[in-house]
């Protein structure tokens, strides 16, 4: 995919896309060391094991294990959805824009888990324990926010709107990234460090692979 929108062979659509801040804490549950946190790292990413261990504390089994998580978010959902919205400014026609979710809930204190902003967009939240949500005035609130946005994106292909904070399009220079918290607005994309060393890490292989064929 990747090397197909670098091509322009991509079907040239605008897009919404995100991620959420603890999208890896549904899928790593146990803990690690930070020894083991960096065996695990070097035997995986040999090529950017070193930019990426220097990314990702891991001093303390703890900071390990906040790591753990967050390396399977990163590699998994947030390096794609930065990868995609980057690809989309330079070689497409249409616009990117791209959240970041990041509500915190009793449910959930270390971060929003994977596909929790779903239920907000669709003014479930509450309803039969989906995703563990709850329905306080902030939840509300942030329900029929978020829920605007998307309804204007699919009406418009724009989220932007009459009495909405403005949600500028992605670019590769400003990388501005709509961020839904406790003060939903636009803001530099998080965990920059984080991605670009992933970035770098599959740049080298996309790198090592055309010096194969």
């Amino acid at each position: 995919p990747y090397e197909l929108f670098e091509a322009g062979k991509f079907n040239d659509t605008p897009i919404l896309i995100g991620t959420n801040s603890d999208e890896g804490g549904l899928f790593v549950t146990q803990k690690t060391t930070g020894e083991g946190f960096e065996k695990m790292i070097r035997l995986q990413y040999a090529a950017g094991a070193d930019a990426i261990l220097k990314a990702y504390p891991h001093a303390t089994d703890a900071e390990a294990t906040r790591s753990s998580k967050d390396i399977f978010r990163d590699s998994t959902f947030a390096w794609p959805t930065w990868a995609w919205a980057r690809l989309q400014s330079r070689k497409g026609k249409n616009k990117a824009f791209v959240y970041y979710f990041d509500h915190r809930t009793p449910q959930s204190p270390e971060g929003a888990n994977h596909a929790s902003e779903i239920p907000y967009v669709f003014r479930n939240i509450g309803i039969g324990g989906a995703m563990g949500t709850t329905k306080g005035p902030e939840d509300v609130a942030l329900s029929d926010l978020i829920s605007s946005y998307w309804i204007n994106f699919a009406k418009t292909g724009n989220p932007n709107g009459s009495g909405l904070a403005a949600w500028p399009v992605f670019d590769e220079k400003e990388q501005k990234t709509m961020i839904f918290d406790k003060t939903p607005g636009a803001r530099l994309h998080p965990n920059l460090e984080k991605i670009q060393a992933f970035d770098a890490y599959f740049a080298k292989l996309r790198e090592t692979a055309k010096t194969k064929k």
